[in-house]
């Protein structure tokens, strides 16, 4: 065999027998971070959203590339090769996404157990024969990130046990870090709604299979896939589509506008057109023909690229880029772009376009409607929502700068309701349970509030959170003197006053240490930042239940005095 290329197969069909996928060992450790996982969900839970079950609704993967360890020749019925016993895939191309859709695969099994669900077993399936001395994963990865991955996400409820706190290598953090995000992705989704998801992975996302017999000849492929071999993307086909419909004494020009605004956005390019399809309220539709109808309403392709392409484009350019000039509003308008692009989903970016289109030339209203785009973004990461819900909750934003309608009523989208406020207070008393990276964006946001300065940004990319009370306690450990009670003990591990901001490295060297010593890694550990949040530890000689019910309470007084959503200040007094 040499190579063998199939037309689109569904994700049930290559999680399924006879296919067996080894990452070989020079495939790289699982790479992807909370942005492209979150990108992928989003992505698809946008799909099952909006497919009513068309085909016009299905979700494509990309291309993935394997090499087929077995040599014999398959055969070609209905475009598939015909099955065997077993099939051996080294994984080439598609590693980051198949580890993806592994760890989806085993907490939809893992939430339906812990719910008293049947197990769907076609997402068993996908996963693997877990148990005995046959066991077979449908999915291997090289090295030792299998066994961490066996432990922690593909045994039977893995993916509710947490290793214990100590050096973790890069890739496994990774993959809890993507873990984590998959399960706090589904943790407002029931039992049907989950069931209607995993139908969705299995039967409507779909990929094209690549199989290769050797390295080099995957080698080859690869380049071609991954350089002048790629399929047209969408703006690639919006370009033809549109520039091509353009009058000829006036193509050059649109010409023109079209390659200014590739340049500017570079690889953002492609999504801009997601972000004007939202902007005119198509959320739903596909992308390439929402566009097409855009263009059709405002008066044709020309008309689309100069009113509505180029401006957008400019405007895109700087909210990504967050920057903003030439008012004494500028400095707050750039930091709440910057704090916006902090989220790992971008339903933001419509309404921000739309409102900086219509309203731009007045940097006040620009920052006060920024402010409550910043309020609604994190609000909505504190209550949890899945992206179905969050994209309807921007998408009404849209409708409601569209038609005029008042951002400050109470029934605005921009509003939170009673009971939000409520589940919001409720989250915040668990925040990093609920969402680990959710607990350090909103550490990161509190630093600014305490610093009275943006003092985020001058902070490493990889700070961490960390648990004073550590999470893990040892027989003999000193903590259990201070909090004998188990119940407390639990209770004040989790609480939001037990939270501070250090380096990986600070976080490896204090994790179970006592008190004092945590408190010299915190603060004396040369070349390292300490973190406005931090401060108020410094100097004490003990962290009682007290203690951290206190902290906890001031600064939930903080939070509401950067956003207002309306929460009340838990009691100091609880723990004495």
């Amino acid at each position: 065999m040499d190579e063998f290329i199939t037309p689109t197969v569904q994700v049930g069909q290559l999680f399924a027998n006879p296919y067996f996928i080894e990452a070989p060992v020079y495939q790289r450790s699982f790479a992807w971070t909370e942005k492209e996982v979150c990108r992928l969900l989003d992505t698809i839970a946008a799909a099952v959203d909006g497919a009513p079950g068309s085909r016009d609704g299905d979700y494509f993967l990309g291309t993935m590339l394997f090499i087929e360890r077995d040599q014999r020749p398959p055969s070609r019925l209905a475009g598939w090769p015909r099955a065997r016993t077993s099939r051996l895939l080294d994984v080439v191309d598609g590693f980051q996404r198949l580890t993806t859709l592994s760890i989806l695969f085993c907490v939809l099994r893992d939430m339906d157990a812990q719910q008293g669900q049947p197990p769907h077993l076609r997402v068993t399936a996908a996963i693997g024969n877990e148990q005995g001395a046959t066991a077979r994963q449908r999915l291997l990865l090289a090295g030792p990130d299998e066994a961490f991955f066996q432990a922690y996400v593909r045994a039977p409820n893995a993916t509710q046990l947490a290793p214990e706190e100590g050096k973790l290598s890069p890739a496994e953090r990774r993959i809890l870090e993507a873990r984590e995000h998959v399960i706090a992705a589904l943790k407002s989704y029931d039992a049907a709604e989950r069931r209607r998801l995993a139908d969705f992975l299995l039967d409507r996302c779909r990929l094209v299979f690549v199989a290769t017999s050797d390295i080099d000849s995957a080698h080859r492929i690869f380049m071609v896939l991954n350089a002048t071999g790629k399929p047209l993307a969408r703006n690639d086909i919006l370009k033809a589509d549109l520039l091509g419909s353009v009058p000829l004494p006036v193509r050059q020009q649109a010409a023109q506008v079209w390659a200014e605004a590739e340049r500017t956005l570079g690889d953002g390019f492609e999504q801009l057109f997601s972000h004007i399809r939202a902007m005119y309220e198509r959320p739903d539709s596909r992308v390439i023909f929402g566009i097409r109808q855009i263009a059709a309403e405002i008066g044709g392709a020309h008309a689309f690229i100069e009113r509505v392409l180029q401006p957008a484009a400019r405007i895109a350019d700087d909210i990504v880029n967050s920057r903003h000039t030439g008012s004494s509003h500028s400095a707050a308008i750039v930091q709440y772009l910057r704090y916006l692009g902090w989220h790992s989903f971008s339903d933001w970016i419509p309404p921000a376009m739309l409102w900086w289109l219509a309203q731009g030339r007045d940097p006040a209203a620009l920052r006060s409607f920024l402010a409550k785009l910043d309020r609604l973004a994190f609000g909505v990461r504190l209550l949890g929502i899945g992206a179905s819900k969050r994209v309807h909750r921007f998408a009404a934003v849209v409708a409601s700068i569209r038609r005029s309608r008042d951002l400050d009523a109470p029934d605005s989208p921009l509003a939170f309701s009673r009971q939000e406020v409520r589940t919001m207070q409720y989250n915040l008393r668990n925040v990093h349970g609920l969402n680990a990276s959710t607990a350090k964006h909103l550490l990161m946001r509190l630093t600014d509030a305490r610093s009275g300065r943006p003092e985020s940004a001058l902070l490493p990319n990889k700070m961490t959170v960390e648990h004073v009370l550590p999470k893990k306690l040892g027989a003999s450990s000193p903590w259990r003197t201070w909090f004998s009670d188990p119940t407390e003990r639990e209770q004040c591990t989790d609480c939001l006053g037990n939270l501070v901001l250090v380096t990986k490295d600070q976080n490896d060297r204090a994790s179970n240490l006592g008190f004092a010593r945590k408190l010299d890694v915190y603060f004396n550990s040369p070349g390292e930042p300490i973190p406005g949040i931090n401060t108020d530890l410094r100097g004490r000689t003990e962290w009682s239940a007290r203690d951290i019910r206190r902290r906890e309470a001031d600064l939930f007084q903080l939070i509401e005095m950067l956003w207002q959503f309306g929460i009340t200040t838990p009691s100091a007094q609880a723990a004495e």
